[in-house]
């Protein structure tokens, strides 16, 4: 009895002194915080570095530690926001302080096309004021290169080596995973219900390929975005079409003919301007900001925010309101954490701008693949009560703004995409799995009476009820039907003119404005002025409205984030090795939402690019 008095003892001390360090650290935290935040200046004369990390987004999302962990955890940031570029590029224009602009983007992962088009538009709205930009890294992938062609210089580290140490073009591509010869080992039966001659988010549970139908629909719209990416490169280096081509298609070749120094390759192609030892590029800047220690004076992105940006958001309540709403993500029913798009979370942010009377106009921006029929409709119909109000609904598409974001979207008093924008895929589909074969090769099976025809629809360890079968057609045709119809409303055209162009097809936001399914290329300060336009409003002030994380879930996100950190130097960054199990699960998960209840989705799973 002793000894187990003994162990919970120990078991009590040990709960204590956990919680006695975790304390420790919270207050660790906030102090570094708030003495780090207070005696953070611009130096007189310095270079922005412009350093994302992780992917950029329209808002981040609520942090998973234990996935950031798995997923190559490095103490950085995994998602950098779209806007806290912008501003920072916007502030430094007219910033004395800043001398020039120092593009750092060897930890960015990528971005949307339409992500990469505004910050680029940013970076040459900051060289019109006269200051330089300038890109070193030991190298470039595809996304960083669109960002650093539009620097006045690019450099390559001369201390780099290998295949990727010069700039990298893949291409765009879209390969999305199918799962038919997997479910037919498992003996799952998938029943797909579907409207739509194009809806190809389907196509992984009955193919192991893409159809041509699909091919041919999808070369369409990434060819535009790939004809843009060159077509930009080309604008803004000394490099022919012709030479663009073979550099992409004939790699292989070029590099073998540069004795396998990418770098050099870069540079004889006319990609980067020149090989710089770190030593020389620190002696570069030197020249232009002046020494700081060993390099020469900087501040980071985050650093410059932090120094610049005001501690809240402006808020005059004399002044009227254009509200900002963000809506990026998967859609989904119910409230959802930020990043990812909670029908009744976006409903509530719509409601409070409805009830605000100083809010004269809201803008959304989406940047989404859809998702839950139901939760497009709530935040769709949220926005016409208050346009039925007199508050007018502009629609700002980032990367893709397709299926259930374009039902969002489709009845709004205008609409404003990138020329590569990801949008339409006006299409429906509802997934029901039975698992009778399967559990009957383990001897498992399923038998009863009811009270009616559809008694035990829901029992997957039956065949499919024949009435659940036809409903579930029937209310996904029926769901189309509305789509179209909304769409139809809001585009001021016919039915049939709409169907023509739905089908499920996806289209890059050129051909949108073509097709009238977009009213103009535009960013998210168009929409903003055109919101401003239409209400006549030349005194204003822009307000975000977002669901934030409560303090309780941004503490135990940062404690967290911090253990895990020590816990991965003392592993030797094991984690690393464990990235797959990071990634992979992501498709699987996508599957495993949709075919957990047999709702009805509208949703593109092949509008993200690889």
């Amino acid at each position: 009895m002793s000894v187990i008095k003994n162990i919970w003892k120990a078991i009590t001390a040990t709960k204590n002194a956990v919680g006695n360090i975790i304390f420790l650290a919270f207050l660790v935290l906030i102090a570094i915080s708030v003495f780090s935040t207070e005696s953070l200046t611009v130096p007189e004369s310095a270079a922005l570095i412009i350093n994302p990390t992780g992917r950029i987004v329209e808002q981040k999302k609520a942090i998973d530690p234990f996935a950031e962990f798995l997923s190559d955890y490095d103490g950085e940031k995994s998602e950098t926001l779209h806007r806290d570029i912008l501003d920072a590029i916007d502030s430094a224009s007219n910033d004395e302080r800043i001398k020039a602009i120092v593009l750092d983007l060897h930890r960015m992962r990528g971005a949307s096309m339409s992500k990469l088009e505004e910050i680029a538009g940013a970076i040459t709205e900051f060289k019109d004021s006269g200051k330089p930009v300038y890109a070193f890294a030991d190298g470039y992938n595809q996304s960083q290169y669109f960002i650093a062609a539009h620097a006045d210089k690019i450099y390559i580290n001369k201390q780099s080596f290998g295949g990727f140490s010069g700039v990298f073009l893949t291409g765009l591509g879209i390969y999305p995973t199918y799962f038919k010869d997997a479910l037919d080992k498992l003996k799952i039966n998938f029943h797909i219900f579907k409207a739509g001659l194009y809806k190809g988010a389907v196509e992984p549970f009955l193919r192991n390929d893409m159809s041509e139908e699909a091919k041919v629909a999808n070369s369409g719209w990434i060819g535009i975005l790939w004809d843009h990416y060159r077509d930009t490169i080309i604008a803004q280096r000394p490099i022919s079409e012709e030479a663009f081509k073979a550099y992409t298609d004939k790699y292989d070749e070029l590099l073998a003919s540069n004795n396998g120094n990418a770098a050099q390759l870069a540079v004889e192609e006319g990609f980067v301007d020149a090989i710089l030892s770190k030593e020389d590029w620190r002696k570069e800047m030197q020249a232009i900001v002046g020494q700081s220690k060993q390099t020469y004076k900087h501040i980071t992105l985050n650093q410059y925010l932090l120094a610049t940006r005001p501690p809240m958001q402006a808020n005059n309540p004399s002044v009227d309101k254009i509200a900002v709403i963000i809506a990026s993500g998967t859609i989904y029913d119910g409230e959802q954490a930020p990043g990812n798009i909670g029908g009744e979370s976006v409903a509530k942010l719509i409601r409070e701008a409805g009830k605000d009377k100083r809010v004269k106009a809201v803008v959304v921006r989406i940047d989404s693949p859809g998702g839950s029929a139901s939760a497009s409709e709530l935040i769709r119909s949220e926005l016409e009560l208050i346009q039925n109000d007199g508050i007018p609904v502009i629609i700002s598409m980032s990367g893709y703004s397709a299926s259930g974001g374009y039902w969002i979207a489709s009845t709004a008093n205008k609409i404003f995409a990138a020329s590569t924008t990801v949008t339409g895929s006006i299409g429906v589909f509802s997934i029901f799995p039975t698992f009778e074969d399967g559990m009957a090769e383990l001897g498992i099976h399923s038998d009863g009476v009811g009270t009616t025809a559809l008694s035990g629809a829901f029992n997957s360890l039956q065949e499919i009820n024949p009435v659940l079968q036809k409903a579930l057609q029937i209310s996904v045709t029926h769901t189309y039907q509305k789509f179209i119809s909304l769409v139809a409303r809001g585009r001021e055209r016919s039915i049939e003119d709409i169907d023509s162009i739905a089908q499920g097809r996806v289209w890059a936001g050129s051909t949108a404005v073509e097709l009238g399914l977009v009213d103009a290329i535009g960013d998210l300060d168009d929409a903003i002025a055109s919101a401003a336009m239409l209400v006549d409003l030349d005194d204003y002030e822009v307000i975000y409205l977002e669901k934030q994380l409560s303090t309780r879930d941004k503490l135990i996100q940062q404690l967290l984030s911090s253990s895990l950190k020590v816990v991965h130097s003392a592993t030797g960054g094991l984690a690393s090795h464990w990235r797959l199990l990071g990634e992979v699960p992501d498709e699987i998960s996508t599957l495993i939402d949709l075919s957990r209840a047999p709702a009805t989705y509208l949703q593109c799973v092949v509008c993200k690019l690889n």
